[in-house]
């Protein structure tokens, strides 16, 4: 079986679907080097070898993966899309001859011949939510995605919560619909909260104590109500209020309400934080983590939160409880109110926090990248026959 794989999600900045594709080929490929229970090769027993395909201007970062066989179109990559839509060309035996199986990681969805197609959703917020994302997602995506997961031999969804999107709004035929969590890698662990309060002194000028959320800055986050419900207790406590992420579509209304709040001095920014093992730091040294996303359709920052002891204050909605469990205390993100309430509820008790923390240890154990793989792995065989 060949697999042909989409990594153009690794060119540029890695974050969410580009953090996706960059773990599970690692245990895809991982997974094709072990030993399965029975003495057998899971993967070269079926005679399984896979294939990167990107397109892009900027090269995919292939770090570990050297080795990894690739083909790359030097094209923009909505030129591709464009393509593929408009004129269902080129099919993708073409740009990677002899593949039994393709994996569309990032939602679009080539043409083919006789290749098996696999295609993730990791939301579907252009459609739930078109309000809250960039027109050029809502449009290009929301325009395909329904003819996508009815030609896709199997769609992959990051949550049950997605799933139940997938089907619901697209009308995907339930049996063609399999969930496979994402995961935090064994290389992203917890650090010792004094040495990692110092290196975000050191480093990012970052002391405690402070509040944190991490994602990216854009409306589907919610950041405009969590500045708003800050800026309600900002006096009656000591911390900062820490946004570690790079701005993204239309995210110019919070940093306008952060100045005129008056909470310039007490919000830091962080830009893109680069190095994924700085993260670590940041959710090791905070005081709590919060998350008042609208919607989310898996939502890796909670299971970081989690694996690094750090309690949460959550948004209810979406996948957001299933992922986190037992272990945060949830809010209604429409409330700014409700998230201040919750915010100082939990700083104030704290057997609290230390109850959420030792459950956040337990439920972060539920999810893993091999289990990601195997699951995928074995959607590939099922549609290959």
């Amino acid at each position: 079986m060949h697999v042909g794989f989409d990594i153009t999600p690794l060119a540029g900045q890695r974050t969410g679907v580009g953090n996706y594709c960059y773990y599970l080929l690692k245990h895809l490929l991982r997974l094709s080097d072990s030993l399965g229970a029975d003495g057998s090769d899971r993967l070269r027993s079926d005679g399984c070898r896979v294939t990167g395909f990107s397109a892009s201007l900027t090269p995919p970062r292939l770090d570990g993966f050297e080795s990894l066989p690739c083909r790359r179109l030097k094209i923009p990559t909505r030129a591709l899309y464009k393509s593929w839509e408009w004129f269902r060309l080129p099919r993708i035996e073409s740009l990677i001859p002899g593949i039994d199986v393709y994996h569309a990681t990032n939602y679009f969805l080539p043409p083919a011949r006789s290749a098996r197609r696999v295609v993730t959703f990791h939301d579907l917020a252009f459609i739930r939510h078109p309000e809250l994302c960039s027109p050029k997602i809502s449009g290009m995506f929301a325009r395909n995605a329904a003819r996508f997961a009815r030609e896709a031999d199997a769609v992959i969804a990051c949550s049950e919560s997605t799933r139940a999107d997938t089907i619901e709004l697209l009308g995907a035929d339930p049996a063609k619909v399999v969930v496979a969590y994402e995961a935090v890698d064994e290389d992203f662990k917890p650090v010792e909260r004094a040495e990692a309060a110092g290196k975000l002194d050191l480093l990012y000028g970052i002391r405690q104590p402070f509040l944190l959320f991490v994602g990216t800055i854009e409306p589907r986050k919610n950041l405009g109500a969590l500045v708003q419900a800050f800026a309600q207790i900002a006096k009656e406590i000591p911390h900062t209020l820490v946004l570690a992420g790079g701005p993204g579509w239309n995210s110019l209304p919070v940093f306008k309400s952060i100045d005129q709040l008056g909470l310039r001095d007490r919000v830091v920014c962080t830009g893109f934080v680069s190095n994924h093992s700085d993260l670590a730091w940041f959710y090791s040294a905070a005081d709590l983590f919060v998350f008042p996303s609208l919607y989310e359709g898996f939502g890796l920052p909670l299971l970081e939160a989690m694996t690094c002891g750090c309690p949460i204050a959550a948004s209810k909605t979406s996948s957001i409880p299933e992922v986190a469990g037992a272990a945060a205390l949830y809010f209604d993100p429409a409330s700014p109110d409700d998230i201040a309430a919750s915010i100082k509820k939990l700083l104030e008790d704290a057997p609290m926090r230390y109850s959420l923390v030792a459950r956040g240890l337990v439920q972060a154990e539920k999810f893993s990248w091999q289990d990601c793989a195997r699951t995928t792995f074995d959607v590939y065989k099922r549609v290959a026959g």
